[in-house]
């Protein structure tokens, strides 16, 4: 695989990512707090929004990981495609990113 080829992944791969956020984001979060679901859960079940963010992180990478351990050639996603698990975990490392920038525990 040449650079060009993987750069060209990565604008694909992080578009998608973006519009997959904005999708996902309203349907879970709503429109003003787009880390609403973890702050609710968080408090709901007695959590920090960290700890909720772990378990919801964590079962995506699981799945990617499953798909690897019983296909570790050409790992596959039955139920979902591995693109879509992918996805699904840059997205959360976003999502991290974010809850720690609201916490002023990163700078941009």
């Amino acid at each position: 695989m040449t650079i060009k080829e993987r750069q060209r992944i990565a604008k694909h791969i992080f578009d998608k990512c973006i519009e997959i956020l904005m999708k996902k984001g309203k349907a879970y979060a709503g429109n003003e707090d787009c880390l609403a679901n973890f702050k609710r859960n968080a408090e709901r079940l007695g959590l920090t929004k960290y700890q909720v963010w772990s378990v919801y992180a964590n079962k995506h990478i699981d799945s990617v990981n499953n798909a690897i351990k019983y296909s570790p050639e050409k790992p596959i996603e039955k139920s979902e495609s591995m693109e879509g698990r992918i996805i699904d975990v840059i997205n959360y490392y976003i999502i991290l990113w974010a809850m720690l920038k609201e916490d002023g525990l990163i700078k941009e």
